[in-house]
Order: structure tokens, then C-alpha cells, then sequence
């Protein structure tokens, strides 16, 4: 039963594969590690931490009101219009010439 609870705790962090794959821990370790010290031990925490640091981004990226955001892009592109008509532009001047005719 215990292995079952290893495979499901490993689940809820795939960044673990990373250490795995680089010759880091091998599983045998990181599963005796798992039964002697449990799930809760301090070993897990860098693992832990980066899930919940990206979910914490993924709830700030789900609470984004959309419609609030582009209404404030419009203020700020207004805003850059009105700015941008009171920039002179320097334009060559054009004079005509008698063979312009």
C-alpha cells in the first residue's frame, strides 16, 4: 500500500522527475525517503514550493478581469495619441520648383 501512496504523492510533484532523470536521487531513495520520513519532511519543501509558487501565478492569471484589462489599455492608448499630437513632427519641406509645374 505504501508504494501506491509513493506513486500518488509523486503525482502532486513532477518537478521530482527532474532530480531523477539527472542522477540526483534515484527512485529506491526518494522512496525510502518517503517511508521513513513521510510526506510532510523538510526534503519535500523545494519541490512543494515551486508547485505552489506556479499555481499561485495560475490563480492571479484566472482572476484577471479581461474587459478591465482592455479598457485600460485604451485609456493608456489615448492617452499616447493625445501625447503624440503635440509632438512636431519634422516633415521636409516641399517647395516647389518651376519644372514642378
Amino acid at each position: 500500500m505504501e508504494i501506491d501512496d509513493f506513486k500518488a504523492f509523486v503525482r502532486t510533484i513532477p518537478s521530482i522527475k527532474d532530480d531523477v532523470v539527472s542522477g540526483r536521487y534515484t527512485w529506491q531513495q526518494l522512496y525510502e525517503f518517503y517511508v521513513l520520513y513521510g510526506e510532510d519532511d523538510k526534503m519535500w519543501e523545494p519541490y512543494k514550493k515551486s508547485q505552489y509558487d506556479l499555481s499561485g501565478l495560475l490563480d492571479i492569471v484566472k482572476n484577471i478581469d479581461l474587459d478591465a484589462l482592455s479598457k485600460s489599455f485604451e485609456g493608456i492608448q489615448k492617452v499616447l495619441d493625445l501625447v503624440g499630437g503635440f509632438v512636431v513632427k519634422d516633415e521636409p519641406k516641399q517647395t516647389k520648383q518651376w519644372y514642378d509645374d
